[in-house]
């Protein structure tokens, strides 16, 4: 892009004139924030080239989210009936923050009300207001001065309900939907014992609540809108009136739900397994690990369960009935696993205590979910678990596995399946040596601090994408022949690794012949000394040796003027440059250490 936007080259490299513009405008669309400054955001892209701005205000569907912000005062009116104007007949999404940016604007939207189909109500906690509770209490207001909307289709509830409620909110919120009653879908109300009584309930499409799951069970018959429900069971609510009272017997709904996604945290999931069993697609469970065996049980019953998240807090003991009767297999493919400490009253627990249950844990989730092909393993404390949840023979159709290493490990040699091709580390260790794969084309170590140990990339003879902090893995570069590696791309930090990116420079414009086939060099932070990149540039990218490849691709923060430079050497063509003193920092030392810049 920045090839493109300086002057003479962007006028003739312009890569999006190759596109359709219905594929140009979805990319237009994924790079604007879907929040303020959307507008903004556009008016800037029509100002990159006539034909972008072209297209951006002849296309109606981009300019049909009105995202309104009070922090906007003087701009906010132009950019709206700009907006509107441009947005031609197209339904509108309005999304609002606060009363006050209604008022300001209502004059401008009276006469396009047909057109709002959606809107989103998101308060601003951190402008609008100096308490979180005051925002809600301040959106009471908004839905009376709203009104009726006819083409009204979709309302989202953006607001956080953990600062408590008040009546006001809720008897506005219900005389609004009663005066829209057209409404298709309601998502984000707050399910408060007024709202469950009333029929607006039907067109709920999400739960998210934190009343008890027993509680809502005996409305959810009622409710076939329905589609992901997220339960919190820990009563964050701290007006206690907006609870109904538990029921010692949950009433059971009688017929099956169309779910597709359940987050809950507690244990009163159990009595909703079998009705969603037939369209959950992604499931999400905050449990204790004395309550996994008899989740793991019904799973098997599950046809489309496609994504499954497990966050289970561990305890001292764990079930230990045999595990013959769990042979029946979960879908699922993607699977994640979050192992949290929970703390005793003895006290923090031991890793003894885990580790004399740990095993059988482990095989009753690999003999459940033995067709995963996406894994991914945390602990959220020092261990050395993610050395042995990896049970090779028993996942047979891995692809791609995430996990972490903590620094207590024994020297141990981890074997991964041979289907693996995808692997991400969270590197924290110091035995680093020990771990290997022939399989494995993708590899993506995520460090957060130094480490004493290096990754052989000896060991890894399929690697085509490294993702790492350089000086975190080594390379003999007079013996090691890298031929699949294609793609580095360094994550370090700038204060941290310069030294490391430098030195790689130096190692593979020395030895090109220790990685033939890269053509794709990212530096994201780090800032190598410029004359080695162009040295390195220059002697692997002219070589002459057969069936060798030249690095096409080249990321790096440096200044503007030597773009053309490298993106010719990147093309394989000679090219007049700078000499290596003046881009050095030897030739620029006195620039860097006057104290006047």
């Amino acid at each position: 892009m920045n090839d493109f936007v300086l002057a003479p080259y962007g006028r003739r490299s312009d890569p999006f004139k190759r596109l359709p513009p219905e594929l140009f405008i979805t990319i237009i669309t994924q790079v604007t924030p879907p929040r303020y400054p959307y507008i903004d955001r556009l008016l800037e892209l029509t100002l990159v080239s006539r034909s972008w701005q072209t297209i951006i205000l002849s296309t109606p569907s981009l300019w049909t989210d009105l995202h309104l912000d009070p922090r906007d005062t003087q701009d906010m009116a132009m950019k709206l009936h700009l907006a509107l104007h441009l947005s031609k007949h197209s339904a509108l999404t309005l999304h609002l923050s606060s009363p006050d940016v209604w008022k300001a604007v209502e004059s401008l939207i009276q006469a396009h009300r047909a057109r709002v189909t959606n809107i989103h109500i998101n308060p601003d906690y951190h402008y609008s207001f100096p308490a979180p509770h005051r925002s809600i209490s301040r959106m009471c207001p908004l839905f009376d001065q709203i009104g009726y909307l006819p083409g009204l289709k979709f309302i989202r509830l953006g607001i956080s309900y953990d600062y408590g409620l008040n009546d006001a909110f809720v008897d506005a919120l219900i005389r609004f939907v009663n005066h829209n009653s057209h409404i298709e879908r309601l998502s984000g109300a707050p399910l408060v014992h007024k709202f469950l009584d009333l029929p607006a309930r039907k067109i709920l499409t999400n739960i998210d609540t934190a009343l008890d799951l027993s509680s809502v069970l005996p409305f959810i018959d009622s409710m076939p809108a329905v589609q992901t429900a997220y339960f919190q069971d820990k009563k964050l609510l701290p007006i206690k009136a907006y609870h109904m009272k538990e029921r010692l017997t949950p009433a059971v709904p009688t017929g099956l739900l169309k779910w597709t996604s359940f987050v809950s945290s507690g244990k009163l999931f159990q009595p909703l397994l079998p009705l969603i069993s037939k369209t959950l697609v992604t499931l999400k469970l905050d449990i204790c690990i004395c309550d996994l065996r008899p989740l793991l049980k019904s799973l098997s019953n599950f046809a489309v369960l496609n994504e499954v998240t497990l966050i289970l807090q561990l305890q001292e003991d764990y079930p230990t009935d045999p595990v013959a009767t769990m042979l029946l297999h979960c879908p699922a493919q993607i699977l994640r696993i979050h192992l949290q400490e929970q703390s005793t009253l003895s006290g923090r627990l031991s890793m003894g205590d885990i580790q004399r249950w740990y095993p059988r844990f482990v095989t009753d989730i690999f003999s459940v979910f033995s067709m995963v092909q996406k894994l991914s393993v945390y602990t959220s404390f020092r261990s050395s678990l993610g050395l042995e949840i990896i049970p090779s023979n028993e996942l047979r159709y891995l692809k791609s596995l995430s996990f972490n290493l903590e620094p207590y490990h024994t020297t141990q040699s981890l074997q991964f399946p041979s289907t693996l091709r995808t692997l991400t580390i969270g590197v924290n260790s110091n035995n680093l040596e020990g771990i290997h794969s022939e399989t494995v084309e993708i590899l993506s170590l995520q460090s957060r601090s130094r480490t004493t140990s290096k990754l052989n990339l000896s060991h890894w003879p399929a690697l085509c994408f490294l993702d790492a902090r350089p000086g975190i893995f080594s390379v003999d570069w007079s013996n090691d022949h890298l031929h699949n590696l294609q793609k580095i791309r360094f994550n370090g930090t700038t204060t941290s690794t310069w030294d490391y990116t430098t030195q790689f420079c130096c190692d593979l414009a020395l030895y090109p012949e220790a990685m033939p086939c890269l053509d794709s060099l990212t530096f994201h932070h780090e800032f190598p000394e410029l004359d080695i990149v162009f040295i390195l540039l220059e002697r692997y990218n002219f070589r002459k040796q057969l069936g060798s490849s030249r690095i096409r691709q080249l990321s790096l923060r440096g200044p503007s003027d030597l773009i053309a430079p490298l993106k010719k050497i990147c093309n394989g063509k000679f090219t007049d440059r700078p000499s290596n003193h003046e881009i050095s920092w030897v030739g620029n030392i006195d620039m860097i250490l006057d104290a006047s810049l």
